[in-house]
């Protein structure tokens, strides 16, 4: 069975992540789509990221109704979350695990713990679009992915919490369910209720 796996922060999760899941099923057949919430990730202040325990709600209440999409809590609760090591456990497994990421992450893939590693153990299917320019990566690292395209959103998670502390809406950005969760939780400084 071929799997694939998203990893991020999810917070908040929203439909560009959902669209690019499901994409990357349908486009390469993948059996699940195992979403894997970074608890530490070393590339953000983790003072400023939301608990995990609200990010895991917010993720299930997002791929509520779709049983091809499964959470996988799979990262280290007291030490950072680096992609590589995740992949070397799930690479254990006698086929290798489909990485699904965005053209914005492959882009930032040289910066990250191994990458060329990464690309060995694994098969990185990126989500692109058309007019995506690809020039600024590195031909090695290029060679090596599945590009796809797919209808994304493009909205990154701090964009989100920006405009819901702006008192902006969010609506037709995250799933309905999402977008009830922040505003009744009065979280990333939503007023409650609204």
């Amino acid at each position: 069975m071929k799997f694939g796996f998203i990893g991020g922060t999810f917070d908040p999760p929203h439909l560009g992540h959902l669209m690019l899941a499901q994409e990357a099923l349908e486009q390469f057949s993948l059996e699940k789509v195992f979403f894997v919430p970074s608890r530490k990730p070393p590339h953000k202040n983790s003072k400023k990221i939301t608990e995990i325990s609200i990010r895991l709600k917010m993720l299930a209440l997002a791929i509520s109704g779709n049983s091809s999409f499964e959470i996988a809590d799979l990262e280290p609760h007291n030490s950072p979350s680096y992609t590589v090591d995740l992949l070397k456990k799930l690479s254990a497994s006698d086929s290798k695990p489909s990485f699904i990421i965005g053209m914005d992450s492959l882009v930032e893939l040289h910066t990250w713990k191994n990458p060329m590693e990464i690309l060995q153990i694994s098969d990185v299917l990126v989500g692109t679009r058309p007019d995506t320019d690809s020039s600024k990566i590195e031909a090695g690292i290029l060679s090596q992915v599945k590009l796809f395209n797919f209808p994304g959103i493009w909205i990154s998670s701090s964009e989100l919490r920006d405009r819901v502390s702006l008192h902006r809406k969010i609506t037709y950005l995250v799933p309905e369910a999402v977008d009830l969760y922040i505003r009744t939780g009065g979280l990333y400084g939503a007023e409650k209720g609204h």
